[in-house]
């Protein structure tokens, strides 16, 4: 079961998915992401196999219980430019696009609405989603962090969009104030490992701290907490 959905609202409003698509892109995000062993044998040049039966079971609130529905949707996103399809048989394919990358970097180039353009910068930013506003100050911080601590271990480079990935899926677990953290946990034991932690750790039902949670699950992957010399812990 597929416990929490997470949709950008800003990004998919300038297209013609509806909240129904932005679930589904949520769910296929998740199981594009997987490295289970299960799905990766169902992998075929880059392609992963869709079992809309499967689907329909983990994503009950969308209430579709008919294949062909949820193979128009699939394709409706397609035509959004999100992913590409194909068929074998009887089974239905999908494989990301790099277009899937606007969905966790913010990008500058966005218009905003025409009632707003003329507002104050302080009306602008009482308007602007908390997440974005979070996420921003999250960058600027660690920014400062490595400016400021150059020799407190090995924190990890990422790209624009693994960042952005980093940040969604702490967000899932709300955990984003341990950015700085999970940024040296990268850089012991790789990108697409923490990224699996934190999936697996937000569907997850019985974890209570689910920060805590992944953070055990790290430490096991083998991630091995540091000192600073101020003995100050991330």
């Amino acid at each position: 079961m597929k416990f929490n959905i997470n949709i950008n609202q800003i990004v998919l409003s300038q297209t013609k998915l509806d909240i129904i698509d932005g679930a589904i892109l949520d769910y296929l995000y998740y199981l594009c992401s997987s490295l289970s062993e299960r799905v990766q044998k169902q992998r075929k040049n880059g392609y992963t196999w869709v079992n809309f039966s499967y689907l329909m079971d983990e994503m009950p609130l969308l209430r579709i219980r008919s294949k062909s529905r949820i193979s128009e949707r699939i394709k409706k996103i397609s035509k959004e430019g999100y992913l590409e399809t194909m068929r074998e048989g009887n089974k239905f394919y999908i494989k990301l696009t790099s277009k899937m990358d606007e969905l966790f970097v913010k990008t500058n180039d966005l218009s905003p609405p025409s009632y707003l353009r003329n507002a104050t910068v302080r009306q602008n930013e009482r308007l602007t989603p908390s997440t974005v506003r979070q996420n921003e100050h999250n960058h600027n911080t660690n920014n400062h962090y490595i400016k400021k601590n150059v020799n407190v271990g090995k924190i990890s480079n990422l790209s624009d969009t693994q960042r952005g990935q980093l940040e969604y899926h702490l967000e899932k677990i709300k955990d984003q104030k341990n950015i700085k953290a999970w940024l040296e946990v990268v850089g012991q034991i790789g990108f697409q490992t923490v990224i699996n932690i934190l999936i697996d750790v937000s569907q997850s039902r019985d974890a209570k701290n689910k920060g805590a949670c992944a953070m055990g699950i790290a430490k096991k992957a083998g991630y091995k907490k540091f000192f600073r010399p101020n003995k100050d812990r991330l």
